[in-house]
């Protein structure tokens, strides 16, 4: 079955400025990897977003890659808006990107083993 991968934007901070707590995001982390058998923490930056009264957001996020089956899509879905929800925010920043993964089995190169 074909992997899709997804970029997530998670906020550092909360709308306050105020930091969003280690266990939190350790908890955040918990769940993605439960859902995804595993992510990538891309690194951080910082961005804009419009709020619906007009204000302008800026916003310390940590970006992070995650890959699940097509089919588990709409289950990613849920846990990214129930994050948003946790996180107060009005919405999350969901990429879907147009490569398929695949995870390739290590095999010895050349008959020569690495110990």
């Amino acid at each position: 079955m074909a992997k899709v991968k997804f970029v997530l934007l998670l906020p550092l901070t909360y709308n306050d400025g105020s930091r969003v707590p280690k266990d939190i995001m350790d908890r955040i982390e918990a769940d993605l990897f439960v859902l995804a058998g595993g992510y990538t923490i891309a690194g951080t930056g910082k961005g804009a977003y419009r709020m619906r009264n007009g204000s302008k957001q800026i916003d310390e996020t940590l970006q992070m890659w995650v890959v699940v089956d097509e089919d588990d899509e709409s289950a990613l879905r849920e846990l990214v808006a129930g994050i948003g929800e946790v996180l107060g925010q009005q919405s999350m920043y969901f990429e879907r990107t147009t490569s398929t993964v695949e995870f390739v089995a290590s095999t010895p190169l050349g008959g020569s083993s690495h110990e």
